[in-house]
C-alpha cells in the first residue's frame, strides 16, 4: 500500500504516522537521508486514513490555504534580535503564548545535530528553537503531543515549514479540542537531508580534529544580512567564515541537496497554510531606504482572523510597521515559485552515494581546489 500517490511529493511531514490507528507506520530515512513513511504490513488493515490525511495527495493542501490579510515589518529590541536570525518575530510569538500559559513547538538541534520538532513549556526550553535550521526536521510524535495539549485546553504555538503545518492541520481537521492553536510557518527555500548535514558536522570534526558542540547557520557576528556560518568547538574556539564552515551554506544554495518535493512545492504561494508566515525582509534597502539597521528585520504575514486578533493585542508593539506584499516579493521569491536545482541532481546524488558529503561538496564546487582558488582571489581583491 502506497501512502503518498506520488513518492516524489512526499515531504516527510508525519501526518500519516500520527493518524494511523494501528501504529503500523514508522518514519525512516531513505537512501539519501530524507524522512519517508514505512508501513508494517503485518499491522496495516488498509483503512486508508493515511492516504486521506496526506496533504501531498492533493486532497487537503489547497483547502488549507488562507489569503494574507496584512503584512508587517518587525524588529524586536536589540538584545532579542542578537539572539535571533532575523527580527525575532518567532520569539515574540513564542513568549506571548508561553507567558499566557501555553506551549510552543519548534525546531531545534538534538545532541546529534538532528533537527527535531520539540515541545517547549517554558521560555528556557524554547531558547533552543531560536535561529535558522537549514535541513529537514523530524516531526515524530509532535502532532499527537500538540493535539493532547489542545484537548487539555492549552494554547499551542506550532512553528514549522509550510508542509509541516499542512500536515498538522490535516491531522487535526476533524478533531475536537478546547485549546487555541496558533500556527506559524516561514517562507521556505527548501529542506536538504538532515543526514547529510550530520555528515557535514562529522566532516568539520575530521578537518579540525575537534568536536563540534554548537552550530549557527546565520550568526550575526557581522550583522544581519551577511550569511556566513559558524561552528563552536569543544576547546572553546570556533570555525567562522572559513571554506569548511561555509561549505554547508554553498551546498544548500546549490539547491541540489533539497528534498524532491521542494522542486514542485505546493506551498510556494502568497496564500498560506498558517496563521502567521515569517521571513527575513530581504531586499529592504531597495524599497525602504534607511529602514535597515543591520541588526535584523522580519516580515510577518498575518493570514487569519486569529492572527489579526493577536496582532491587535499589541504583541508586536513597539517595533512594527505596515508594509505591502509587493515590497516583500522581490527578496522572497519562494512566495511565488519553487527552488530549482542549479546543476545535475542525479550526478550530485551519485557523488553522495560514492563519496559522502565531501563528494557532493566537491561536485557543486563548495569545497576543493577550485573553491580554495576562488576564495584566495576574493581575498586578494579585498586587500587592494
Amino acid at each position: 500500500m502506497d501512502i503518498c500517490k506520488d513518492s516524489q511529493r512526499c515531504t516527510g511531514c508525519s501526518a500519516c504516522l500520527s493518524v494511523c490507528p494501528r501504529s503500523a507506520i514508522q518514519i525512516v530515512e531513505d537512501s539519501h537521508g530524507f524522512y519517508r513513511p514505512k508501513i508494517d504490513e503485518s499491522k496495516c488493515v488498509e483503512c486508508g486514513l493515511c492516504q486521506r490525511v496526506c496533504p501531498a495527495n492533493g486532497l487537503t493542501s489547497d483547502d488549507l490555504k488562507m489569503n494574507s490579510r496584512r503584512v508587517l515589518a518587525y524588529q524586536a529590541d536589540d538584545a532579542e534580535r542578537a539572539k535571533s536570525s532575523s527580527g525575532a518575530a518567532f520569539w515574540t510569538l513564542a513568549t506571548y503564548v508561553l507567558n499566557n500559559g501555553g506551549v510552543v513547538y519548534g525546531a531545534c538541534f538534538d545532541e546529534d545535530f538532528r533537527v527535531v520538532q520539540r515541545r517547549c513549556a517554558s521560555v528556557d526550553d524554547a531558547q533552543s528553537c531560536r535561529g535558522s535550521k537549514y535541513s529537514q526536521g523530524f516531526v515524530g510524535s509532535s502532532y499527537v503531543e500538540a493535539y493532547n495539549d489542545l484537548k487539555q485546553g492549552l494554547d499551542v504555538l506550532y512553528s514549522g515549514t509550510p508542509c509541516q503545518i499542512a500536515g498538522l492541520r490535516s491531522f487535526l481537521s476533524k478533531k475536537n479540542y478546547s485549546g487555541q492553536l496558533v500556527t506559524c510557518d516561514l517562507i521556505c527555500h527548501g529542506t536538504p537531508s538532515n543526514r547529510m548535514f550530520r555528515e557535514y558536522i562529522s566532516f568539520l570534526e575530521k578537518k579540525s580534529g575537534k568536536k563540534v558542540i554548537k552550530y549557527f547557520h546565520r550568526p550575526k557576528d557581522r550583522g544581519w544580512g551577511v550569511h556566513v556560518e559558524k561552528a563552536l568547538l569543544d576547546d572553546g574556539t570556533a570555525l567562522y567564515d572559513t571554506i569548511e564552515s561555509n561549505t554547508w551554506r554553498d551546498v544548500f544554495y546549490s539547491n541540489n541537496a533539497l528534498n524532491s518535493s521542494c522542486y514542485n512545492c505546493a506551498y510556494t504561494d502568497v496564500n498560506r497554510v498558517s496563521d502567521f508566515t515569517l521571513a527575513d525582509f530581504l531586499g529592504v534597502d531597495r524599497v525602504r531606504k534607511g529602514f535597515n539597521d543591520h541588526k535584523g528585520l522580519s516580515v510577518v504575514m498575518v493570514n487569519s482572523e486569529l492572527a489579526e486578533r493577536i496582532v491587535a493585542s499589541g504583541v508586536f508593539e513597539p517595533g512594527v510597521t505596515d508594509i505591502s506584499l509587493e515590497e516583500v516579493l522581490p527578496g522572497n521569491p519562494m512566495l511565488e515559485r519553487s527552488s530549482s536545482p542549479q546543476g545535475n541532481v542525479d550526478g550530485f546524488w551519485k557523488a553522495y552515494e560514492h563519496k559522502g558529503f565531501e563528494g557532493t561538496a566537491r561536485f557543486v564546487g563548495a569545497y576543493g581546489f577550485v573553491k580554495s582558488l576562488k576564495t584566495l582571489v576574493k581575498q586578494l581583491i579585498k586587500r587592494k
